[in-house]
């Protein structure tokens, strides 16, 4: 496993835009519970939290693709250096609007403006290591390491802003998040001999990427997923609430990543076979059986412990729906068909903190639980169906010449 990885850091240059990388979104680790957990230690109300949340990661979801079409065309550090900088004024916002009791739209208005400045630092990482990688089996166990590097991040980030919002001071997730932006910019950015080469403008409507059955398949996917992901940060919050133990709930989260990190690494040291269309649903049965388990939950211990499970299936399911997309995209818009999968997310995202926060406002944190469990349950029926869609080559046209691909899994 460590010469798997090893050989891909051996890359000119990788180490070091990887590590980069990871300290620059370390934000997706902390930020949207970190919002929560500001709103509803200042306000009380977890339905407020989980509203204010809803409205950052959708504008984040609408925004994302939109920043990664401007990278595609003008390059990395030229877009994304201004989109930081008022990323950060947006948070400098939200913290005073809260803190000093300013009219409540400025606090929406400055969660939407900070979603709108937020970018998706995971998938220009992933272009880079796309421009360097020799080979698929490379790419595959470098996604692979990018999603474990993202549940490193998920295994400590919870624990450290739950332990530091609920015994220290309310904004610390806020307050890490705007720290870890801006250091991770200084050092991500100016490195440019990794930076793909920005392709201009294109005018090509056959390089639209939601016009993609396949992709259009996998992103609707990843609405569910985000669902599944939004809630259940808020139900981990409310459960170890009701359970007497609200601070218990980042340790609960970080089982969840460490299922995660642990099944990524190992996905990623693995020489597949088997094409990531079909490696898609595949996690997707353990990431979905990990949810209806849930259900058994009855203190945070075996919360946290069934959370786990549910890991296992995560990160898996991100690596190979990443994959599935890289096969399917027009290389020119690689960066936007990458973003399209974190916007799906932020999307189901904040439909699942909304859902969630209201749902254990009216019933309960462990009633929550049912809609996690059908919402995995959905994507999993989905990717299933969209198989023959997710086909590499269904890609090719009679008006359109078959393009060289990084993937060359073999069909089973």
């Amino acid at each position: 496993m460590l010469r798997t990885y090893s050989e891909i850091f051996a890359l000119p240059g990788a180490l070091r835009f990887s590590l980069a990388g990871l300290v620059a979104r370390l934000p997706i680790a902390v930020l949207g519970i970190g919002i929560v957990l500001f709103i509803q230690g200042e306000t009380g109300s977890y339905e407020t939290a989980g509203l204010v949340t809803s409205v950052f990661m959708v504008v984040q979801a609408m925004t994302n693709p939109l920043i990664a079409r401007l990278v595609d065309a003008h390059g990395q550090a030229r877009i994304m250096v201004p989109v930081v900088c008022i990323h950060l004024v947006a948070l400098v916002g939200l913290l005073l609007s809260v803190l000093l009791d300013w009219w409540v739209g400025t606090v929406f208005l400055s969660a939407g403006l900070a979603g709108a400045s937020v970018g998706s630092l995971g998938s220009l990482v992933r272009a880079r290591w796309n421009a360097i990688v020799k080979n698929s089996r490379q790419l595959d166990t470098a996604f692979s390491w990018e999603a474990v590097a993202d549940e490193i991040l998920f295994v400590s980030g919870p624990v450290l802003v739950t332990a530091l919002a609920t015994l220290w001071i309310a904004p610390a997730g806020v307050l890490i998040s705007g720290l870890a932006t801006l250091v991770g910019a200084l050092l991500f950015y100016p490195q440019k001999a990794t930076e793909p080469a920005p392709r201009g403008r294109s005018s090509d409507r056959s390089g639209r990427v939601l016009t993609h059955p396949g992709i259009f398949i996998a992103i609707i996917c990843q609405v569910f997923l985000g669902v599944v992901f939004g809630a259940i940060d808020v139900i981990a919050v409310g459960f170890g609430d009701a359970q007497g133990a609200k601070a218990f709930a980042g340790i609960a989260l970080s089982a969840l990543a460490a299922g995660s990190l642990v099944a990524g690494a190992v996905y990623g040291a693995a020489d597949w076979r088997l094409a990531a269309r079909f490696r898609f649903p595949l996690m997707l049965v353990i990431l979905t059986a990990g949810t209806w388990l849930l259900l058994l939950a009855n203190d945070m211990v075996l919360f946290a412990l069934l959370l786990f499970v549910v890991g296992v299936g995560i990160a898996p399911s991100l690596i190979a729906v990443s994959s599935v997309i890289q096969t399917l995209a027009p290389p020119e818009r690689l960066t936007e068909a990458l973003a399209w999968i974190s916007t799906a997310l932020g999307f189901g995202v904040a439909i699942g903190s909304a859902a969630a926060g209201t749902v254990i406002e009216r019933l309960g944190a462990h009633e929550a639980i049912w809609i996690v469990a059908l919402c995995a349950t959905a994507a999993l029926v989905i990717s299933a169906a969209g198989l023959r869609a997710m086909d590499p080559a269904r890609t090719v046209t009679p008006h359109r010449p078959r393009r060289e691909r990084i993937d060359t899994a073999q069909q089973p």
